[in-house]
């Protein structure tokens, strides 16, 4: 039976959340409208048909996406390791999913669709992809969750232009797996014109849409509380822009002591006047600098011109409303600074200090994206018969806190000198699985021999103690095996990790 009902209801709140997910895009792109409370000065400087915007209110969306990146995907299972990370190539997923965190910050919700890619005329998955996992515009897409649980999905819809003439196709996804077809005709797009075409294959058996989002049930635009920073900025830049030419060029202006006199020539060029060079570039005012020359200014009693205005007067309410956004969104503000010398660029402890903020926010932001990234990793496994109840996947992220690589690497080597596997070691601090084989395959392990000497160089410093402690009595049988058994592996030392070092 055909849920119509739910769809136009579905539909409708599609097209309620669209304006905030417009609004955040244009202020992210800067194809945002510059705020006027004149109208005639909008018209004035709307029809210069020029873009003086300076968009800083795309920073604080970026500042949190570019800490966030998945860098390894590992299971509990070697098999299915094997599998996911291939759908994961496949799809391209190194790149898709920054583009998926950055929609998602960007409009607060983004969608992950996940089918099984079938060989054509069979019920073979495809060797190739096996499962396709594409990103979905909120726009076009939108999960619902129940009320109570608002981690439960209830249904979802997708809606999306047929290219024929105003005709529009929109899927509804139940909760049960039911997928409905609807079409409207040729000639008309509204939600009421929806009617229901059939039933869909779902293999999936599920809502077959991962939603990334940085809040629940629905996220909010990282950058929506930058709007108005955004608009005082573009209000200053634009009027002080738009007003530079007259700076270059001060309105000048000539006092008569009588109404009737006139001067010997118009001292006030107005681009239509005879004062404007001719087209052979002649000059044909006589108010021409030059030796000998004499200016005819009879009939004025004195000229002058108007001053410039201040450019303080744009450029300090400018750097107050940087500011005031840098505040609002939780940015350091040498994010928003265009220094290119380092002069006001910290490192080291003191950006971590600066960044406190900034991390705690994209932490949490990491934790929401992880739960559906995991989300739609289980669905892929699930979809290509990989693993079972026990499977267990783990996705790796790129440190949040920024760390120079020298202070990493000697994290890494006090991991392993606290007896930390090599390969678990680099993996902790952000480097991926293949990168770490290829610095340890075909050549002999240097750095599990160092840790080993530096064991080795400690239990001497303990056997002079423990010689001490035998001299006065003290049962070494066990520590003697310890030792030897130490040694014996210090000695075997591999030239080439073994196969499951990984």
């Amino acid at each position: 039976m055909a849920s119509t009902k739910l769809l136009q209801k579905a539909l409708k709140e599609l097209e309620e959340a669209k304006p905030a997910y417009v609004e955040a895009d244009k202020f992210y792109t800067g194809s945002f409208a510059e705020p006027f409370q004149s109208v005639v000065m909008q018209r004035l400087l709307m029809r210069k048909e020029v873009n003086y915007k300076a968009v800083l209110s795309a920073v604080p969306v970026d500042a949190v996406v570019e800490k966030l990146e998945i860098v390894d995907i590992q299971t509990n299972e070697e098999f299915a390791t094997e599998g996911i990370q291939d759908v994961w190539k496949a799809n391209q997923m190194q790149f898709v999913h920054k583009s998926a965190i950055l929609a998602a910050e960007k409009f607060g919700d983004a969608y992950i669709f996940v089918w099984p890619e079938y060989e054509s005329d069979t019920t073979v998955l495809d060797p190739a992809t096996g499962v396709v996992t594409a990103y979905q515009s909120p726009l076009k897409v939108r999960v619902f969750y129940d009320d109570i649980n608002p981690a439960r999905k209830t249904h979802a819809v997708k809606r999306l232009k047929t290219g024929r003439g105003k005709q529009e196709r929109a899927w509804l996804y139940l909760a049960d797996g039911t997928i409905e077809l609807y079409e409207t005709p040729e000639n008309k797009c509204g939600i009421e014109d929806f009617r229901y075409i059939e039933d869909v294959e779902n293999p999936s058996g599920q809502i077959p849409f991962i939603h990334l989002r940085n809040d629940i049930p629905y996220g909010r635009p990282l950058h929506e509380k930058a709007y108005g920073p955004q608009n005082q900025i573009t209000k200053f830049i634009v009027n002080e822009v738009s007003g530079s030419d007259f700076n270059a060029f001060p309105q000048r202006y000539a006092l008569a002591k009588t109404k009737g006199t006139s001067g010997g020539d118009d001292i006030d060029w107005s681009g239509t006047d005879e004062t404007v060079p001719d087209q052979d570039e002649n000059q044909v005012s006589k108010l021409v600098s030059g030796p000998g020359r004499i200016w005819d200014l009879s009939g004025f009693d004195s000229v002058g011109q108007f001053n410039s205005a201040d450019v303080d007067q744009y450029l300090k309410p400018i750097e107050k409303a940087v500011e005031l956004m840098a505040v609002a969104t939780g940015t350091p503000a040498y994010y928003f600074s265009a220094d290119t010398v380092g002069g006001g660029t910290p490192s080291g402890e003191s950006i971590r200090q600066r960044d406190a903020r900034l991390n705690t926010k994209a932490s949490w932001h990491q934790q929401h994206l992880d739960a559906g990234f995991e989300e739609m990793l289980y669905m892929a496994a699930e979809l290509l018969f990989l693993g079972d109840d026990d499977l267990s996947i783990s996705i790796k992220w790129k440190p949040i806190e920024y760390v120079s690589e020298t202070e990493k690497l000697e994290l890494v080597q006090k991991k392993i000198d606290l007896g930390v596997p090599v390969a678990v070691a680099f993996a902790e601090s952000g480097y991926d699985e293949e990168t770490v084989r290829e610095w340890l395959a075909g050549q002999p392990n240097e750095v599990e021999l160092l840790r080993r000497v530096t064991v080795l160089n400690t239990l001497g410093d303990a056997m002079q103690k423990l010689g001490t402690a035998a001299a006065l009595g003290l049962d070494m049988a066990n520590v003697n095996e310890l030792v030897n058994n130490l040694i014996q592996d210090i000695g075997g030392l591999r030239e080439e990790p073994a196969e499951d070092v990984l």
